[in-house]
């Protein structure tokens, strides 16, 4: 095995980034909205989807390359946006720019990351792709997306899922805002994590390097500038303006409902994300499987289908792959990875995940992870 056995499992990663980070970067990651039902609804179903194995076959071998928008990628699986990602631990988004990059994975940049583009694009030069914020701006958006384009970045992946800002109740007993305020409490967290704060105060706080230049004034407060950045409901006009724009593969992620994928097809979207935005916008959604279940008749149509929230486990992307889904996300378990282990963390999930998608399709008797589909299914 090519990773720490100490810590073989995702939530063994998780248990871990728990007591070496402060509470508020760890349940600013794990948290979901409200009473996080959705979030534990993400997991309660994954777990429900039940394979076949089928043996007198040979088992030697498991091909993981999978191909998305005439790539080829190592495995079918990879690092979704997730904003503030280096106050999780600092330096972590260049340092899962760089393993993603050696691993031959997907790495999806947030608009609302704490690096710039340029320094991911030129980390990960083949594998970066770009997830985009839509600004409520036209100039804004046209800009940002020219910077995308100069950098090489090769997918856009345009969220829809945020359409108002999040109540999540483990973030507001935190004390986490914006801009961050050095209150008792916070300023008690990082003490009692020095190797967090030591690297914290060596890299400099995390801030939305790629966005702060568009800020209506240069004394604008943060958290106004970033509730009058994006657009409160991304329309399907504004996404038509975006196909014009980019010449890419573009990918539309948060897409739960039948109709909005019919529109999505209408508009010539290369594919989607289904998603939930990990049980952290709205409590009473699908569940992503659910969702999954009910969408994936559109890859007839032409429509590449991928999926993030509640993965967890090589098998879950295995599960996925027999539902439909191309290629599967999990931020929550890279950060979780960081946290644990700074940024070899990046490394040790990635390996984790090829491990275990390699050992379900030889549990299976699945000679390559593109061979996986519904016949596998227990019905």
């Amino acid at each position: 095995m090519s990773y720490d056995t100490r810590l073989p499992s995702i939530a063994d990663l998780k248990t871990r980034a728990k007591k070496r980070i402060p509470s508020f970067a760890y349940d600013y990651v794990d948290g979901g909205i409200d009473e996080e039902l959705g979030k534990q609804r993400n997991r309660d179903d994954w777990q429900k989807v039940l394979l076949a194995p089928r043996y007198l076959r040979d088992a030697t071998t498991a091909d993981l390359s999978t191909t998305i928008f005439g790539k080829t990628y190592a495995m079918p699986f990879g690092a979704p946006p997730v904003g503030l990602g280096n106050m999780m631990w600092p330096g972590a988004e260049l340092a899962l720019a760089k393993a993603a990059q050696r691993a031959n994975i997907p790495y999806i940049l947030s608009t609302l990351s704490t690096t710039d583009l340029e320094d991911i694009a030129r980390a990960a030069p083949d594998v970066c792709w770009f997830q985009l914020y839509v600004p409520q701006k036209i100039e804004v958006m046209k800009d940002l997306l020219n910077r995308v384009v100069e950098a090489g970045y090769h997918t856009l992946v345009v969220t829809l899922d945020i359409p108002v800002g999040a109540k999540r109740n483990r973030e507001l007993k935190n004390g986490l805002k914006l801009p961050f305020s050095m209150t008792p409490q916070i300023i008690w967290q990082a003490l009692t994590h020095p190797r967090w704060a030591l690297n914290t105060v060596q890299k400099g706080a995390p801030d939305f390097v790629n966005v702060l230049r568009y800020k209506d004034t240069p004394d604008q407060g943060l958290g106004d500038f970033l509730t009058s950045f994006n657009m409160q409901g991304v329309t399907k006009e504004r996404v038509e303006m975006i196909r014009e724009l980019w010449k890419g593969p573009l990918v539309l992620k948060g897409i739960q409902y039948d109709a909005d994928m019919q529109t999505a097809l209408s508009i010539g979207v290369d594919g989607v994300v289904i998603s939930n935005h990990g049980g952290r916008q709205l409590d009473a959604a699908p569940s992503t499987m659910q969702s999954l279940k009910e969408l994936a008749h559109y890859r007839d149509k032409g429509m590449t289908i991928m999926i993030d929230s509640g993965i967890r486990t090589g098998l879950d992307v295995a599960r996925a792959k027999a539902l439909g889904a191309e290629m599967a996300f999990s931020g929550r378990s890279f950060y979780w990875g960081m946290g644990a282990m700074g940024p070899d963390g990046a490394n040790q999930v990635i390996e984790i995940y090829r491990d275990e998608i390699k050992r379900t399709l030889q549990q299976l008797g699945c000679e390559s992870f593109n061979e996986l589909d519904a016949s596998w299914l227990v019905q």
